[in-house]
C-alpha cells in the first residue's frame, strides 16, 4: 500500500513539473491614450477560462501555456479591444504594453472617457454626460438621480436621497474640500443652482455606502468631484430657454500657472410657470467659480478654489387650481392669495491648498477653507381657499365643470421673518505614501463654526377642527410657530488613517483597505471613533468577475439642523447618529450583441442607534432634535451599463429597499383607552422601488442627430396628517414618474471645415437640443396642504410638480 501511495506521489510531481515547464509568463503595463495607468483592464486567453487582471499601477502578469499561438484580448469598458497573438517557449517571459484606445461614441466630440468601472466601492462616471441627460436640472446630480440606490422625487431641486438617507447624510468634496448647502431652503423653487459647476468637472466618483475612512463622518454616500487640470486654452458655452453658462480655461508662465473659470446664470421663470399656483416668479440664481493652480517646480504647488453664489426668489401668488381625487369622486381646490414671498440665499467660498510631492509616491497637503452662508427668507402670504366637486357624470351637461357647491371654505395664513448667517472655517493636513502594492494615507482636521440664525414664523389654517377661537379671550391658535434667537459656536478635531494592500494569489488577486476616523466636538464634548474596512477579490477562476465585501460603523454627529426642534430650542445632550453597515457586491464584465457591458449588484444591510427623527416636507427636513429612535435599512442595487447602441454608453438601475425606525416615546391610544407602543414605522425617506434609465441613440446613417432619454420611476413615499401619531407615515403618497427626452443636432464638429478667416474655424464643436421635460405629462406631487370640510372629512390637496414643457438648448466647445 505504501508502495503505490509512494508511486501515486512520485507520478504526480513529474506530472506538475513537466506542466509547470510547459509554462510561459506574459506580463506589462495597461495604460489609456494619456499613459495614465488603467486598473482591473480584463485580460483574458480567448477560448479558455484563463485569465487575469491589472492592478492599480495598471500592472498585469499572465502564466499559461503558450506553446501554441494563443490570442490574448485586452478589455475595458469604454475602451476599443486590443487583440495580440502570443507564442512563446516553455518558460519564457515577455514584456508585453498596451495603449487602449477610447471608444468614440460614433457621435463626434464626445467620447466615453470614464465608464462606470467599480475599483473598490467606488462608482466613476463620465463627467461630459451631464451636459447630454436631458431635464430641467441637467448636471451631475442629475446623472447621480439614474445610479442604483439614488433617489429623488422632484425634478426642482438637486438634492437626492441614499439607500434610505435623507439630504443631511451625504457628503460632496470638490478637490477634497468639503462643500455645505443653505440651511434655510424649503422648497424646489428657492434652491437655484448647486455647487458643483459641470462645465469645469474632469473626474466623478461616488459611493453610496462602505466608503472609506477618509471621507468624512455622514452615514449614506460620498460624491467626490475633482475639477479639469488645464493643458491649453479652451472653453464652452451653453444657453437655453432656463439657464445660460461660461466656462474658460488656460496654461500660462510656461504651464506654470493654470486656470479655470465658470459662470453660471439661471432662471426657472419659464419653468416655475407650469405649477398650478400662478402668479409672478422672478427666480435668479448667478454663481462664479475659479480654480487657479501655481506650480513653484515639481516638488511645489499652490492652488486656490474660490465660489460666490447668489440664489434670490421673488414669488407674488394670485391664485392656484388643482384638481385631485378619484374617477368617480373628483374636486377642485381654489385659493386665491395675497401677499408676496423674498428670498436670498448667498454662499462664499475660499480654500487653498499647498501640496509637496518629494518624490512620485509621496503627497502632503495643508489645506485651508472658509465658507459662508447668508440668508434671509421672509414672506408674508395669505390665501382664501374654496373646495369643491367637479360633475364626473358624462351626460351631464356641466361634465368636467365645477358644481359651484362648497365642500369647504376658509382661509391659511404663512408668516416668517427668517435670517440666518454661518461661517464655517477649516484647516487639514493630508497625506499619502504609496508603492506598488501598498498606499497608506492620513488626514488631520480641525474645524471652528459660528452660527447666527434668528426665526420668526407661523402658520394658520382657518378650517374645520383647525382654528378654533378659544375662551375666555376669544384667541386664534397659530401652528408652527417659532420665535428664537440662536448663536452657536463650536470647534471640531477630526483625523483618519487608512492602509490599502494590493496581492496575488494563486487564487486572484485581493485589495483589502483597512481605515479608522476620530472626531471630537467641543459642544456635546462626544469622542466617535469608526473603523472601517473593504475587502476587494479578482478571482482567477472568473477574470471577468469582481467581488467586494464592507462594513465599519458610521457617526454622523449633528451638524446644526439636527441640534434644532420644532419651537426652536437646541439640545445640548444631542449625540452622533450611527450607522453600522455591511455591503456585498459583485461585479461581472460581459459581452453582448460583440460589444461590452457590465453588470453590479450590492445587497446591504444598515442598523441605526441613536437616530433623530424628522419629518420631510417637500425639501425642507425638520428634526426633533432628540435621539429616540432606532432602526434598520436593508436593500438590493442593481446596475446594468454598456453599448446598447454600438459606440455609446447607456444604463440601467433597480433598487429594492426598505428602511424603519422605532421611536421610543412614539404611542397611539387604541379604542379601549389603552396606550400601545406606535413599534416599527417606516422612515420619510422610505422608497421601497426605484428604476431609473439613461439611454442614447443616433441615426445610423447620420451620426450628427441624437436623441437621449432619462426615465425615472420611484414608488411612493409615507405619508401621514399633521399630529397624528397613529397614522405616522402609515400610507404613502403617489409613485414619482417621470420621463425626459432630448433630440440633439450638431452643427459644428471634427469634420466640419472654415476657412482661415472664419471666426468658426476655432469652434471644435456646436450642438443644438430641443428638450421636452415630462413627455408624459404626469402629475407628480411633492407635498400636502391639510384642510377639513363641512363634514369634518380631511382632505390632502396636493402640491403638484412641474408639467410638460419644450426647452432648446446649444453647446459649444471651443
Amino acid at each position: 500500500m505504501k508502495l503505490k501511495f509512494l508511486i501515486c506521489i512520485s507520478a504526480f510531481l513529474l506530472l506538475s513539473s513537466g506542466i509547470s515547464a510547459q509554462q510561459s509568463t506574459l506580463e506589462g503595463i495597461i495604460t489609456d491614450e494619456n499613459n495614465n495607468p488603467l486598473d482591473l483592464v480584463s485580460i483574458a486567453i480567448e477560448g479558455t477560462s484563463r485569465g487575469t487582471s491589472t492592478n492599480s499601477n495598471g500592472f498585469y502578469r499572465l502564466q499559461a501555456d503558450f506553446s501554441q499561438t494563443r490570442k490574448i484580448v485586452f478589455s475595458y469598458l469604454g475602451y476599443k479591444l486590443s487583440e495580440h497573438e502570443i507564442k512563446l517557449a516553455p518558460g519564457e517571459v515577455k514584456k508585453l504594453n498596451v495603449q487602449l484606445e477610447p471608444l468614440a461614441t460614433l457621435l463626434p466630440d464626445i467620447e466615453v472617457l470614464e465608464s462606470q468601472v467599480i475599483t473598490s466601492q467606488y462608482i466613476k462616471i463620465d463627467p461630459q454626460l451631464s451636459a447630454i441627460i436631458p431635464g430641467p436640472g441637467n448636471g451631475v446630480e442629475s446623472l447621480l438621480k439614474t445610479m442604483p440606490g439614488v433617489t429623488s422625487t422632484t425634478e426642482l431641486s438637486s438634492q437626492y436621497s441614499v439607500r434610505g438617507g435623507n439630504f443631511d447624510e451625504n457628503l460632496i468634496y470638490v478637490n477634497g474640500i468639503e462643500i455645505y448647502r443653505p440651511f434655510l431652503i424649503r422648497s424646489g423653487q428657492q434652491e437655484g443652482l448647486s455647487f458643483i459647476n459641470s462645465d469645469l468637472v474632469s473626474s466623478i466618483t461616488f459611493s453610496s455606502g462602505g466608503f472609506d475612512a477618509k471621507y468624512g463622518d455622514k452615514m449614506a454616500s460620498v460624491l467626490d468631484i475633482t475639477y479639469k487640470t488645464p493643458t491649453e486654452f479652451a472653453g464652452s458655452f451653453s444657453i437655453s430657454l432656463l439657464e445660460g453658462s461660461l466656462h474658460l480655461e488656460d496654461v500660462k508662465l510656461n504651464n506654470k500657472l493654470k486656470y479655470l473659470f465658470g459662470f453660471r446664470h439661471k432662471s426657472n421663470q419659464y419653468l416655475l410657470g407650469t405649477l398650478d399656483t400662478q402668479g409672478d416668479y422672478k427666480p435668479e440664481f448667478t454663481d462664479i467659480q475659479g480654480f487657479v493652480s501655481y506650480e513653484f517646480n515639481p516638488e511645489w504647488e499652490l492652488n486656490f478654489l474660490g465660489n460666490y453664489s447668489r440664489n434670490q426668489y421673488l414669488f407674488t401668488p394670485e391664485v392656484q387650481r388643482t384638481r385631485f381625487g378619484t374617477v368617480t369622486e373628483v374636486r377642485q381646490f381654489t385659493v386665491f392669495f395675497d401677499g408676496q414671498e423674498t428670498d436670498r440665499f448667498i454662499t462664499a467660498l475660499g480654500a487653498l491648498s499647498l501640496n509637496y510631492t518629494p518624490s512620485p509616491g509621496i503627497k502632503l497637503q495643508m489645506i485651508s477653507s472658509v465658507f459662508q452662508s447668508d440668508e434671509t427668507e421672509n414672506f408674508d402670504i395669505l390665501g382664501r381657499y374654496l373646495l369643491e366637486r367637479v360633475e364626473t357624470d358624462f351626460g351631464s351637461d356641466d361634465f368636467g365643470q365645477a358644481t359651484g357647491t362648497p365642500l369647504g371654505v376658509g382661509s391659511f395664513h404663512n408668516h416668517a421673518r427668517n435670517y440666518l448667517n454661518a461661517i464655517v472655517w477649516n484647516l487639514e493636513h493630508k497625506g499619502v505614501i504609496k508603492d506598488d502594492y501598498n498606499t497608506f494615507k492620513w488626514g488631520l482636521k480641525y474645524q471652528y463654526e459660528d452660527i447666527f440664525d434668528r426665526l420668526s414664523e407661523w402658520s394658520m389654517v382657518d378650517s374645520a377642527g383647525f382654528s378654533i377661537p378659544q375662551q375666555p379671550y376669544n384667541l386664534l391658535l397659530l401652528q408652527d410657530t417659532i420665535n428664537t434667537r440662536i448663536s452657536l459656536q463650536s470647534n471640531r478635531f477630526s483625523g483618519y488613517v487608512q492602509n490599502s494592500r494590493e496581492f496575488q494569489r494563486p487564487e486572484g488577486r485581493y485589495i483589502i483597505t483597512g481605515g479608522i476616523r476620530t472626531q471630537y466636538w467641543s459642544y456635546n464634548q462626544q469622542w466617535l471613533f469608526s473603523p472601517r474596512a473593504t475587502v476587494l477579490f479578482k478571482p482567477e477562476w472568473a477574470p471577468r468577475m469582481v467581488f467586494r465585501i464592507s462594513g465599519g460603523l458610521y457617526q454622523q454627529p449633528a451638524f446644526y439642523r439636527e441640534l434644532r426642534d420644532f419651537q426652536g430650542q437646541l439640545n445640548e445632550n444631542i449625540k452622533a447618529q450611527e450607522s453600522t453597515q455591511f455591503v456585498l457586491g459583485a461585479e461581472y464584465n460581459l459581452t453582448l450583441w460583440d460589444r461590452p457591458f457590465k453588470y453590479t449588484s450590492e445587497i446591504y444591510y444598515k442598523n441605526f442607534k441613536n437616530l433623530i427623527p424628522y419629518e420631510l416636507d417637500n425639501v425642507r427636513i425638520r428634526y426633533y432634535a432628540n435621539n429616540t429612535a432606532s432602526g434598520y435599512g436593508t436593500g438590493l442595487d442593481m446596475k446594468i451599463n454598456g453599448e446598447f447602441v454600438p459606440g455609446i454608453e447607456s444604463w440601467a438601475s433597480l433598487s429594492v429597499m426598505k428602511t424603519e425606525e422605532k421611536i421610543d416615546d412614539a404611542f397611539f391610544t387604541d379604542p379601549d383607552g389603552n396606550i400601545v407602543p406606535l413599534g416599527y414605522i417606516p422612515r420619510p425617506t422610505d422608497q421601497r422601488f426605484n428604476f431609473s434609465l439613461f439611454f442614447q441613440d443616433f441615426l445610423p446613417r447620420n451620426p450628427s442627430y441624437k436623441v437621449s432619454l432619462a426615465l425615472v420611476y420611484g414608488s411612493g413615499l409615507p405619508l401621514s396628517p399633521p399630529a397624528e401619531q397613529k397614522t405616522r407615515n402609515i400610507t404613502t403618497m403617489p409613485a414619482y414618474r417621470r420621463v425626459d427626452i432630448g433630440f440633439s443636432k450638431e452643427l459644428i464638429g471634427v469634420s466640419s471645415k472654415f476657412s482661415e478667416n472664419s471666426f468658426f474655424r476655432n469652434i471644435k464643436s456646436m450642438w443644438i437640443t430641443a428638450e421636452v421635460f415630462n413627455l408624459l405629462e404626469i402629475n407628480n406631487t411633492i407635498s400636502y396642504l391639510w384642510i377639513k370640510d363641512i363634514s369634518n372629512n380631511m382632505y390632502a390637496i396636493p402640491n403638484y410638480l412641474t408639467s410638460r414643457l419644450i426647452n432648446v438648448k446649444l453647446i459649444t466647445q471651443f
